[in-house]
């Protein structure tokens, strides 16, 4: 496995040498003891809004991060300073990610590790092993920015292969090399690298954190950490501790830019801190060091009238410190502002840089070399910016996410009227802000299919109080789901025809119910009675019209009278028992759904019908009625025994209820009815025949009942029928 992300980053930016002082400064605070266990000294004093000192997660170790904006006793005005264009050409000729990736590599890397008279006096001092040290270095930088920089460089070829172990061979001794060579770069490689595993004579505490991002943006960003510390008698008293924030994220819908009228942005952020802090115990001498660096950029991406990125802006603050046991800590700030373009083509790599400005160090503390590492460090971070920016991009241009059509009159609120003209003022909203914003419609076309009514013009542009305006005309005949479809597309994101339609206020349903019931009768011609018996027969119409309506929840309900008439089949007798009657009762709609476009098409309605009042009436010649015929007419609903008596019972609700008993849904109150049938070019949506065998016992019943879905007479503008 490759070195920590953190461990390799310090190289590239500390191992140029540290400027004019060749001396170790301090970062101790003044209850520092080197004697006891690491305690981070109190953050030095910043400007809030910038600074990058966080609270420390719970079980990460403390560190003390670099502040971005100077303190009080630095220079307090940023002087802008001239800057050579050529230094904005790195990756001018960059064709693909990999490319991008070689020239990172190359800029913080080996071409770094020799540069100036400490980066030639290093080299000489690691003799032989210069050369492949430095190559080591390149292979560590590649394997970590590519992690970084995720799939777009998965394929990419690695530098030349060089021994793993040559930066582990130079560490074994990191004490002679602090005490031998210069007092720079050659302590700060020591320092800013770690060979593979666990180093001898070391206890190591290492982990990683996600730190949280907006929830409407895009990205991400993390803090790792690795502490070492001696174990044994020859380590006992080495500390060190490195700590990286590294990560950032691009909002995923524009905004407007309060700079500019018009214009919308999306917004972004990029932090990158880094330290490293460390206590070595050599010849009964402890010296300490503190190196820090910190990069936090603002980013405004701005976004063209085609909803696409156009550049990216972006403000930088910079801040390169350093202490120790010499001298007090201290820091060198700078600001720095740049332009440039994520390529498509590349993955988000950065191209077409522009627009840039430098101020100047606030401290002699950045030396040359600081002040190239430094920049190369903030070109990285548009590197790893830019691809953030795509993902971003993919999502505001993702119809509806960010912006939504409205329409006046609103849909479905216009009566139909057969041929009639209706203007319809168009505008884009954000769904956040719900403000408004210029947009340009397209691909106007009728609904459900072309050709039904008219819409005109097909394009169209609205601006702030100043809607698009479409005419629709209606077909000469009812189609269900008339009006019209468009897209819009703006800087503040799409709109898309799936969910941006206006259409003419749709008919309201109506729900026809007409059941047929016969029951032959039960006949016993030679009963143990001594009588010939006929009962229960009858023939039961019942019908009834329910107009329905949709509730807020979406569900369909309604309620309609219900008639019923029912007439004797039972046979003369001696004993007969007649179920006979007419009336009305009321027949509930519950709730249900309805889909009548083609697909998917589905129809699931909750009926409830009422209860129908036959009359059970028995006449028998007999007045000495067996008590076993009294049972039997007990058994078939019939309160009376005796003749002429008349009571409520049997007939079409007994016959249509006992079949579906067990079907009952209790939690909806009704039958749930679907598998309609669709039926097309008419004003009827959908039907369900029910043919069931009602008989029980010896009786023999029939039972055919229809349903019919059908659009209303007149159009109701509160009626919206569902998806």
């Amino acid at each position: 496995m490759p070195a920590s992300p953190l461990l390799i980053l310090l190289v590239t930016i500390l191992l140029t040498g540290c400027g004019g002082d060749r001396h170790l400064p301090s970062s101790n605070p003044p209850e520092y003891d080197p004697t006891k266990a690491y305690k981070a000294p109190a953050a030095l004093p910043s400007t809030p809004s910038a600074s990058v000192a966080k609270p420390a997660e719970q079980g990460v170790p403390p560190f003390l991060l670099p502040p971005l904006e100077p303190g009080p006793n630095e220079k307090g005005e940023w002087k802008k300073v001239p800057v050579n264009p050529e230094s904005l050409q790195l990756f001018t000729n960059v064709k693909n990610p990999c490319d991008a990736l070689s020239k990172i590599v190359q800029g913080l890397g080996s071409t770094q590790l020799f540069a100036g008279e400490d980066g030639q006096a290093f080299k000489k001092l690691l003799g032989a092993q210069a050369e492949s040290i430095a190559r080591s270095l390149d292979q560590q930088l590649f394997e970590n920015f590519k992690a970084q920089l995720g799939p777009t460089v998965a394929d990419c070829p690695a530098p030349t292969p060089v021994r793993k172990n040559s930066l582990g061979e130079l560490l074994r001794a990191p004490r002679l090399l602090l005490a031998t060579g210069p007092s720079n770069s050659s302590f700060q490689l020591a320092q800013a690298t770690s060979p593979e595993g666990e180093r001898e004579g070391y206890a190591i505490t290492k982990g990683s954190v996600n730190i949280p991002i907006p929830s409407d943006a895009m990205g991400r960003k993390s803090r790792e950490w690795r502490i070492e510390e001696g174990k044994t008698r020859e380590t006992a008293g080495d500390r060190k501790a490195f700590s990286l924030i590294n990560g950032g994220y691009a909002k995923k819908c524009p905004t407007p830019d309060p700079g500019e009228e018009g214009a919308y942005v999306v917004e972004g952020d990029y932090e990158f801190s880094l330290v490293v802090d460390q206590t070595i115990n050599y010849s009964n001498s402890v010296r300490t060091e503190y190196y820090a660096v910190g990069v936090h950029a603002t980013l405004k991406g701005r976004v063209d009238d085609d909803a696409k990125l156009q550049y990216v802006d972006l403000d930088a603050s910079l801040v390169f410190g350093r202490g120790g046991s010499n001298a007090a800590t201290s820091f060198a700030h700078q600001h720095q502002h740049v332009r440039f373009v994520p390529d498509r083509r590349t993955g988000g790599m950065p191209s077409q840089f522009s627009n840039w400005s430098v101020s100047e160090w606030d401290s002699a503390l950045a030396g040359e070399a600081q002040r190239d590492a430094m920049n190369m460090l903030l070109l990285a971070v548009t590197v790893f910016s830019g691809p953030f920016y795509l993902v971003a991009e993919g999502e505001w241009t993702t119809a509806n996410t960010c912006v939504e059509i409205i329409f006046t009159p609103p849909t479905k609120t216009k009566k139909f009227v057969p041929s009639e003209s209706t203007q319809v003022k168009t505008e884009l909203r954000t769904k956040k802000e719900q403000a408004l914003v210029p947009a340009k419609f397209k691909e106007a076309r009728e609904r459900p299919r072309e050709g039904n009514g008219r819409v005109s013009p097909r394009e169209e542009k609205s601006e702030i109080n100043s809607p698009a305006t479409f005419t629709y005309q209606a077909p000469a005949t009812t189609v269900q789901h008339s009006g019209f479809l468009v897209s819009a597309i703006s800087r503040a994101g799409v709109a898309d025809a799936k969910e941006s339609e206006w259409e003419l206020a749709p008919s309201a349903y109506v729900l026809e119910f007409k059941s047929h019931i016969i029951q032959e009768p039960l006949n016993l011609p030679n009963p143990p009675y001594g009588m010939f018996m006929s009962s229960n027969g009858f023939d039961a119409h019942v019908q009834a019209t329910i107009p329905l309506q949709r509730r807020d929840d979406g569900q369909w309900v309604g309620e309609g009278v219900m008639q019923y008439a029912t007439r004797t089949l039972t046979q003369p007798a001696s004993c007969e028992i007649r179920i006979q009657g007419t009336g009305t009762t009321t027949f509930h709609v519950n709730g249900g759904s309805i889909s009548s476009d083609p697909d998917p098409f589905a129809v699931n309605l909750i009926i409830l019908p009422g209860q129908s009042g036959e009359v059970a009436e028995t006449h028998c010649t007999s007045g000495n009625t067996p008590q076993k015929l009294k049972e039997l007419f007990a058994s078939q609903g019939v309160q009376g025994s005796e003749a002429h008596v008349a009571s409520k019972g049997g007939g079409w609700s007994g016959a249509f209820n006992v079949t579906r008993f067990k079907t009952f849904n209790w939690n909806k109150k009704g039958y749930e009815i679907g598998g309609w049938t669709p039926v097309r070019d008419s004003d009827v949506i959908a039907t369900k025949t029910m043919t069931v065998n009602c008989g029980i016992g010896l009786s023999t019943c029939r039972e055919e009942t229809m349903l019919t879905l059908k659009l209303a007479d007149e159009p109701g503008a509160g009626a919206s029928p569902p998806r």
